[in-house]
């Protein structure tokens, strides 16, 4: 389980996830938005990803293996390149990257080619979403939902071991709880302290834009340290 939660947590701290989730609390009327998001991620998070797991366990292959038990040299491969991954993540270049708004404010692009039409309906939707659209919260959250690296890393994880039923149901849960903690926290908070809650958004909001490379950067090093011990330890 371990394994799976820290996976989730990378995945919690993807920068489109972040920046959404800080459009959405700068909005006069948040707590809809968040929850149109969450529920359309959730969904087809949950929905995509099983699928994923049961393609891979139903041909008993994993991402074109049959092994059921990596062994430590691979671990250490896989860890040593997370930890350059994070230790790019904190270099000036890498801060440069990663650090782009994927919601820009921009003038909009010239649609004549396949590349400014879709740079262009990321604009539009990314505008729409600022402006407090239920409709745009829901497609947001779908795309959100959508199996990324740390997902495909998770169900690998799931499918080569060997595990019931209901245990798949529950990391299957943990994950996804994990990969959306960012909107489930504003989402428990406004319903704890609602007043207290709208009163640190903008406090929140600053902090994340300031410091999401940063958080990022070290989810991933302690997961390739994490990588890395299991390596060492399968090595003995």
């Amino acid at each position: 389980m371990g394994i799976v939660l820290a996976l989730g947590l990378a995945a919690a701290l993807y920068p489109q996830l972040l920046a959404v989730v800080v459009v959405i609390l700068t909005r006069p009327s948040p707590r809809p938005l968040l929850w149109a998001c969450y529920l359309a991620a959730v969904s087809v998070s949950v929905g995509c990803g099983t699928a994923v797991l049961l393609a891979f366990r139903s041909r008993s292959t994993v991402l074109g293996s049959t092994s059921h038990r990596l062994g430590g040299t691979t671990y250490l491969v896989l860890g040593a390149l997370v930890l350059m991954l994070a230790g790019f993540g904190v270099t000036r270049r890498g801060r440069e990257l990663l650090g782009r708004d994927p919601l820009p404010r921009e003038r909009e692009p010239d649609h004549r080619d396949a590349t400014g039409r879709l740079r262009r309906v990321k604009l539009r939707a990314g505008e729409a979403l600022k402006r407090g659209s239920l409709p745009v919260a829901v497609g947001v959250g779908a795309l959100l939902g959508l199996p990324g690296p740390f997902d495909l890393l998770a169900i690998g994880h799931m499918a080569r071991g060997r595990y019931s039923t209901i245990a798949l149901v529950g990391l299957i849960a943990v994950f996804n709880v994990a990969k959306f903690v960012l909107i489930e926290l504003p989402i428990v908070s406004y319903l704890v302290d609602p007043d207290g809650t709208a009163a640190h958004v903008d406090c929140f909001s600053t902090w994340m834009r300031a410091n999401k490379i940063a958080i990022i950067s070290a989810v991933v090093a302690v997961f390739g340290l994490v990588l890395v011990g299991r390596g060492i330890s399968r090595l003995g």
